[in-house]
């Protein structure tokens, strides 16, 4: 769907005063994270969501002296880095402005490149040193680094004792190269940006600061003050912002925020990553920060950057120091948005044109969605990048280093069309009535649906000024033509139950008009893919669903049914947030149509007769006879029609041996087109 945008504000960054060394303390975890997820035994096999650290990996690694002999390199290189800033313990006094440094492996791949009597073994690692607010789990800082030096042995020597020691030590020297490596950027790279506030009023149990978005205060900021208290920003203006109290044992009046990252001082929606899901061993770490790299600054969003190893980090912390953490961790809530991104396996093949050269094909298709707070896709799309290298005999790169180009080159032109194409229209709608846990909402630009979670705020003055005051969360339940029903689930403060009064304001950060809820669709829960036919292609599903996302009129809801392997948006959440330093116990409520749901149907035969080679059998033309489409059901199961089309497809220059590869590369061409059709046939037929 095309999502139109009006800017909300423009950064004013000359208003930062970023520096190299501001006033924080730096605590150098003990302890490599990212092997607690288990390894993969055969570099070769691959499956759903698989581990991206192979186990020769870990077995080096499994080791004191190296991890003693790392430990080591990574405080020297941060005390060379950052001097003094680095300190050996965190207390009471010191935690609001401690931030911990830790490393994490986020992929060890192996893999073989056989040559005459030679073979070359590569070992590519990828390590990221991060680090985080102890107090939240936010990640200020991020930067990886990837290495590979190959191993050369003969060929009679792969499973020898010797290569499998030159394995063991190669992997161990690469984790040492690494850290040196990533220590040392630290200094030139870590750029932060410091911002101080105070209190200027407090209204009811919130309180009132006297900086807003234009100075760099955003909502769901959380700031410390030098006492240890911490607040939670939950509405913030151009020139003033409201806080709650999340921990508060003193009564500070002046708070601050550190940040190392410009995005943040956005007043934009927050979008948080919860599910990448991958195929073929990728790193889940490494597609998130290429694709957050590929968003930039200049998205209508900034994501939530989280560290997904929070939960270990912090016990690691309160036993190495005597930090109580307790009633400090886990106080983060959710962002406005969820991004769930679909990695399809990379096509690869290589096939002879000439006596001395080869050709080698790579096609990638990755998928992205963003979902609101209720479950509604509000955007979805997908890229391509496909590459076709001429090498000579024996020379050139191996198939899987082209892989990761391919999907990288992929990512990229995701995390671009995210930025490109999802823009927000802020939306003041206004209460016209109330009455209990009940209140009714003017909707006539039909911006709401039903599930969808919203804001109630209240006009007020405090500090001389006109403020808003956010009250309440809501539900929204149904709507009766231009008049919709919400449901108060909860108080923005816990201290404040308000009442709701005609002409408070609904603020909503929110895409193009959805429509007639009531005709929403959803994957149906329980039925996965059907694909029939003796041609095997996974991304059916998945252009299916983008097709549908994307291009049709009604509202399409992300709770239903995933893909093979793909965890259920709620699971999803849970998973992702309860070891991030987000509340405990979150109630994450999303919404699930129930009158129509979808069953992605798929059909793909050879036509008969219709296979047309050259004398040499070397270059084939073929038909596709493809039927495509979806099954709806109702909500006792029952299937109640289908959406489909049938469609031949003709393929040229077909090599028998990379048969499958050549149809999925030319089906992922000529589908989106024909699912589009598709939509618009769903569309028109209610």
């Amino acid at each position: 769907m095309q999502v139109k945008f009006k800017a909300l504000c423009l950064a004013m960054l000359m208003l930062f005063s970023a520096v190299a060394h501001a006033d924080i303390q730096i605590y150098p975890s003990k302890g490599i994270f990212g092997l607690e997820q288990g390894c993969r035994a055969d570099p070769n096999k691959y499956e759903a969501n698989g581990a991206s650290i192979v186990c020769d990996f870990s077995q080096a690694i499994d080791n004191d002296v190296i991890r003693k002999q790392a430990e080591q390199l990574f405080v020297q290189g941060l005390k060379q880095s950052l001097g003094e800033q680095i300190v050996d313990s965190i207390s009471q006094k010191t935690k609001h402005r401690t931030y911990v440094a830790s490393l994490d492996v986020l992929r060890a791949s192996e893999y073989i490149i056989q040559k005459e009597s030679t073979a070359e073994i590569f070992l590519p690692v990828t390590l990221s040193l991060k680090l985080t607010n102890v107090l939240s789990g936010e990640v200020i800082y991020s930067d990886s680094a990837t290495l590979s030096q190959p191993i050369q042995v003969l060929s009679s020597e792969l499973e020898s004792a010797a290569t499998k020691a030159a394995i063991k030590q190669k992997f161990q020297s690469t984790l040492l190269s690494l850290t040196q490596q990533l220590t040392q950027d630290l200094k030139t790279k870590l750029q932060v940006t410091e911002i101080d506030t105070q209190v200027i009023d407090q209204w009811k149990s919130y309180l009132v600061l006297d900086k807003g978005f234009k100075q760099g205060i955003a909502i769901q900021d959380e700031l410390s003050s030098a006492e240890g208290d911490l607040i939670r920003v939950v509405h913030a203006d151009s020139d003033y912002a409201v806080a709650v109290p999340v921990l508060m044992q003193s009564n500070s009046k002046r708070f601050s925020k550190v940040s190392t990252n410009t995005r943040q001082a956005m007043n934009k929606p927050k979008a948080l990553v919860v599910d990448v899901l991958t195929y073929q061993g990728e790193s889940k770490d490494l597609i998130e920060q290429i694709f957050s790299d590929a968003i930039g600054e200049q998205a209508s969003f900034t994501l939530t950057p989280v560290n997904r190893r929070y939960s270990a980090m912090a016990q690691s912390i309160s036993e190495q120091t005597a930090l109580a953490q307790s009633a400090d961790i886990n106080q983060r809530e959710l962002p406005e948005f969820f991004i769930r991104i679909n990695v399809i396996p990379v096509i690869a093949y290589q096939q002879r044109i000439g006596k001395m050269t080869q050709q080698q094909i790579f096609h990638s298709e990755v998928f992205a969605e963003m979902i609101d707070r209720s479950g509604r896709v509000i955007y979805s799309t997908h890229a391509t990048d496909e590459i076709k290298d001429v090498i000579s005999e024996g020379m050139g790169f191996s198939l899987e280093a082209r892989k990761e180009v391919v999907l990288k080159n992929a990512l990229l032109k995701l995390g671009q069309q995210f930025q490109k194409g999802i823009q927000f229209t802020r939306s003041d709608l206004k209460v016209s009535g109330s009455s209990g846990q009940s209140i009714t909402i003017d909707d006539a630009g039909e911006r709401l649906s039903r599930g969808m979670k919203v804001h109630v705020y209240h006009s007020d003055r405090a500090a001389g000024r006109n403020i808003l005051i956010p009250t309440w969360e809501a539900t929204i339940l149904e709507r009766q033509d231009k008049k919709v029903t919400a449901q108060l689930d909860f108080p923005v403060s816990s201290n404040d139950r308000l009442p709701v009064r005609s002409g408070d304001s609904i603020l909503l950060d929110s895409s193009a008009p959805v429509g007639d809820s009531k005709q929403a669709r959803v994957l149906c829960p329980g039925l996965h893919t059907e694909q029939v036919g003796e041609i095997p292609f996974y991304g059916f599903g998945p252009l299916l669903y983008s097709a549908f996302t994307s291009q049709s009129k009604r509202p399409f809801y992300a709770t239903g049914a995933g893909f093979k392997g793909q965890t259920l948006l709620k699971d999803a959440v849970i998973r992702m947030t309860e070891n991030a330093g987000f509340k405990k116990n979150m109630d994450v409520n999303f919404y699930l149509p129930k009158d129509e749901c979808l069953q992605p149907v798929f059909k793909i035969e050879v036509k008969e007769n219709s296979v047309k080679c050259n004398s040499d059998q070397s270059s084939c033309d073929a038909t596709l006879v493809m039927t495509s489409g979806a099954r709806r059901f109702n909500q006792n199961a029952e299937k109640i029609g289908a959406y489909g089309l049938q469609q031949e497809i003709q393929l040229k220059g077909i090599v028998h041996q990379h048969r499958h590869e050549m149809y999925n590369i030319q089906m992922f061409d000529a589908l989106p087109k024909i699912l589009n059709q598709i939509v618009q046939k769903a569309d028109s037929s209610q």
